[in-house]
């Protein structure tokens, strides 16, 4: 429970930002799939986890470990386009 009421709380910091939740648009899908475009450094269509990590802003890198098995669901040690572009939309952006 403490658990999901803090990737909770992370997921509403990282989507308000230091602007309020109001001012903000959440990013379209384009814009979603060229984060998960620029992040692919070796291009293999998929991310791995220093890779996803890379998308996150830094006040949320430090709670990586914590999330990329929730983002990795077959833990198989990558996130495809499809998985990355899934995790963004329940946590909203």
């Amino acid at each position: 429970m403490r658990s999901a009421l803090l990737i909770a709380g992370l997921s509403l910091s990282v989507s308000i930002g230091p602007q309020s939740a109001l001012a903000q648009t959440p990013p379209t899908p384009e814009q979603r799939e060229a984060r998960f475009v620029a992040a692919d450094a070796n291009k293999d269509g998929k991310l791995d986890k220093a890779e996803w990590t890379s998308t996150l802003p830094e006040r949320a890198a430090e709670f990586a470990d914590m999330i990329w098995p929730q983002i990795d669901e077959d833990g198989d040690g990558s996130v495809t386009k499809e998985q990355f572009l899934a995790f963004r939309m329940r946590r909203g952006g």
